[in-house]
C-alpha cells in the first residue's frame, strides 16, 4: 500500500511542521475549524468531505481537548480503509483516557494509531532532526512510515499502546517542573536531579498501568521527556516557567490539563510519587514552587 494523499486536521505549529515533511512524499491537505489558519494552505478551498474523500491517512494534529469535536466532524466521512494517527499527548477531560485510548474507543472505522516521540514542532519546521514512534498494530503502519522516508525524522514502531500513549501524558506533566526550574535559576546539578527523579516516577507509573520498560525508556518515553523538558519552545516548559514566577498563565498545556486527571487515576497511590505531589502542591494548591522544591530536597 502506498499513501498518496494525507489530511492534516489542525493547522497549528505541529500540523504545519508535519505537513511540510510529508509533502515530500504525498499530497497534503489541511483542515481546521478556524478557517483563518487555512489561508494560503492547500485545502483552503475544499470542504471537509472533499478532503476526507481523497485522503488515505489522517493526522490529528490537535490537543487532546480538541479531539472529541474533531472526531464528531470527521465521523460521517470516515471509511474502513482510513488510517488515523493522533499526535495528542494528554488525558481526555471527560473520561480520563489517553488520547489514543479515547480515539480508539469512539472510532469504529479504520486503523487508529499514534505518532509519539521527540518531535518539537519548531525544530521539525526548521529542518532539524526528530524521532517519531508509530504506535499501533497492522501492516498499514509501514505505509505511514514511508511518508517520512528520506526525511530527518527517524521512524520506529511500537505495539505498546499503553506505554507509548501514557508516556506522552507523563512527560508533559513532569516537563512543567523543568520549566519551573528554569524560572528558579537551577544549575545543572539541580536540573539533573529533577530529571532523574521525574523519569524514575514516569517509569514507575507507566509500568503500573501496563506500559513496557523498553517503551518508557525509549524515544516515546525518555526521549520525548528530555526533549520537552529541555526545550524552551515547549508549551509545558513555558507554563511551568510562568507558574514558578507566579505570573498569569496565558496559555493552556497538555500537562496542566492532565495533572488532576492523572491524580484521579492514581487515587491514593499518588502519594508514592514525591515529585508528582510537589507539582500538585504548586499547581493545584497554589503553593510557592521555590518553597516546595526546597522542602523536597531538590534545591
Amino acid at each position: 500500500m502506498k499513501i498518496e494523499r494525507v489530511a492534516i486536521i489542525g493547522a497549528g505549529e505541529i500540523g504545519l511542521a508535519l505537513g511540510g515533511v510529508i509533502a515530500q512524499k504525498a499530497e497534503v491537505f489541511y483542515w481546521d475549524k478556524n478557517e483563518k489558519k487555512l489561508l494560503g494552505l492547500s485545502g483552503e478551498d475544499l470542504s471537509l468531505p472533499e478532503i476526507m474523500t481523497g485522503a488515505q491517512a489522517i493526522f490529528l494534529c490537535l490537543p487532546t481537548a480538541g479531539l472529541k469535536e474533531a472526531i464528531f466532524c470527521l465521523s460521517p466521512y470516515l471509511r474502513a480503509d482510513h488510517i488515523l494517527i493522533t499526535l495528542a499527548k494528554g488525558l481526555e477531560e471527560g473520561t480520563g483516557r489517553t488520547a489514543l485510548e479515547f480515539v480508539s474507543k469512539i472510532i469504529h472505522k479504520g486503523l487508529v494509531g499514534a505518532l509519539a516521540g521527540p518531535l518539537v514542532a519548531e525544530e521539525i519546521a526548521g529542518g532539524r532532526p526528530g524521532a517519531g514512534v508509530l504506535v499501533g498494530k497492522g501492516r498499514k503502519m509501514s505505509a505511514v512510515a514511508e511518508l517520512f522516508a528520506g526525511s530527518k525524522i527517524k521512524i520506529s514502531f511500537s505495539t505498546d499502546l499503553i506505554g507509548a500513549s501514557l508516556a506522552g501524558v507523563l512527560k508533559n506533566i513532569y516537563a512543567l517542573g523543568a520549566g519551573m526550574g528554569e524560572a528558579l535559576g537551577w544549575g545543572s546539578n539541580a536540573r539533573a536531579l529533577y530529571l532523574t527523579e521525574a523519569q524514575g516516577e514516569i517509569l514507575a507509573i507507566g509500568k503500573m498501568f501496563g506500559g513496557k520498560t523498553i517503551t518508557l525508556l525509549g524515544p516515546a518515553g525518555l526521549g520525548d521527556f528530555l526533549a520537552t523538558a529541555l526545550s524552551k519552545n515547549s508549551a509545558n516548559f513555558y507554563v511551568g516557567w510562568q507558574l514558578a514566577r507566579q505570573e498569569k498563565i496565558d496559555r493552556s498545556s497538555e500537562g496542566l490539563v492532565s495533572l488532576p486527571l492523572l491524580l484521579g487515576r492514581l487515587g491514593n497511590r499518588a502519594k508514592n510519587f514525591p515529585v508528582l505531589m510537589m507539582l500538585k502542591k504548586i499547581i493545584l494548591d497554589d503553593q510557592s514552587a521555590e518553597e516546595i522544591f526546597r522542602q523536597g530536597g531538590l534545591i
